[in-house]
């Protein structure tokens, strides 16, 4: 679990309640370490602590969510962004996607944390990388076969105690 608590997570949002619920909800769900922005220009210029994901509002003070986007691929192609916005314009959401590499788009809406701490699982704790993760599943699904194999086992003893038990009594 060690590897997965060095994975950094920037939250780049104006509205600072929603930031607050946004790295209170998620750091219950993961072990990540969250760090709020609220404008693009603060995530640009923080962009040197290598984020792992950047979580992005698309109605921003000063430089807008695509600007931001288009800046933060400049620097690092490899690191991942969710658009997580109020706005539905359709038109914005075709601008991102053909800016490139866009890793989700979510409208603000009330799955939308239950959503990202997905994401988050999905590509930064599933990650192969992450070998403690891995072991865990792996130990997981051993046990869940070592029970079979006992309660198979176990049956099989009643089984033969049935047939022995039912021959002596005759």
């Amino acid at each position: 679990m060690e590897h997965v608590q060095h994975k950094l997570i920037f939250i780049v949002e104006d509205n600072e309640m929603y930031s607050m619920m946004l790295d209170y909800m998620l750091s219950k769900e993961s072990a990540c370490r969250f760090v709020s922005f609220k404008t693009g220009e603060e995530c640009i210029a923080n962009l040197s602590m290598n984020p792992n994901l950047v979580i992005l509002d698309y109605g921003l003070p000063g430089m807008n969510g695509l600007e931001t986007f288009k800046e933060i691929k400049k620097y690092n192609p490899d690191i991942a962004v969710v658009i997580l916005t109020e706005n539905h314009d359709v038109h914005i959401a075709q601008e991102f996607v053909h800016a490139g590499g866009v890793y989700e788009y979510l409208l603000k809406e009330k799955d939308s944390v239950r959503q990202i701490s997905s994401i988050i699982d999905t590509l930064l704790i599933d990650n192969k990388e992450d070998a403690g993760h891995v072991k865990t599943k792996e130990k997981k699904k051993n046990k869940i076969i070592m029970n079979v194999l006992f309660g198979v086992v176990c049956f099989t003893v009643l089984i033969i105690f049935a047939f022995w038990f039912a021959q002596r009594c005759r």
